[in-house]
């Protein structure tokens, strides 16, 4: 996840070598014009501006047509495009919820807001991959950094239901575990 900090400046000719950091991981980045570099670089960010506005417009695909081959479309794609069939997954109820930090501004915090989700079942069911991550750490690990017992973590490898909230929990802890790593 990148939140970029910098000295601020109304000046958008002062913002180009300014140096900024990401609260997240600490890494340092510069500020480059993108309309002057070239080659980029691994540590510099572009500052929105218009002309890179206007670059990623002429370069975005089509993200709702299919090529005229039914390929994806590429920046580059031309003729006449196909419908894009979609199917739908999962409903998921989202709460209509606003934090109040919103409004008032200066707060980093609210960068970070997440959305209320209901559920219609009390018991969901882990992915796959959830399950890989648990025996990539290990048992007894996930066991210490979730404070719950070998039955539960057991249930969630070998794919049976458990309560929403359960799983969330899960869910932060091993992220929490694998980020700073």
């Amino acid at each position: 996840m990148y939140l970029l900090v910098a000295a601020f400046s109304s000046n958008q000719e002062r913002w180009f070598g300014t140096k900024c950091e990401n609260i997240h991981s600490g890494k340092k980045y510069e500020m480059v014009d993108c309309t002057k570099t070239k080659s980029p670089q691994h540590n510099v960010v572009f500052p929105s501006q218009f002309a890179r506005l206007l670059i990623e417009y002429q370069e975005h695909p089509e993200a709702k047509s299919l090529a005229p081959d039914g390929t994806a479309c590429e920046p580059n794609t031309r003729g006449l495009l196909q419908r894009a069939h979609v199917i739908a997954g999962e409903f998921r109820y989202i709460g209509k919820e606003a934090d109040r930090k919103w409004e008032e501004g200066d707060d980093i915090s609210v960068l970070e807001f997440k959305s209320t989700e209901y559920g219609r079942a009390k018991k969901v069911v882990a992915e796959a991959s959830l399950g890989d991550e648990i025996r990539a750490i290990g048992i007894r690990k996930t066991m210490e950094l979730t404070k719950m017992s070998q039955h539960t973590i057991e249930k969630l490898l070998r794919g049976e239901a458990v309560k929403r909230r359960t799983h969330e929990h899960v869910l932060r802890e091993i992220q929490g575990y694998k980020s700073p790593q």
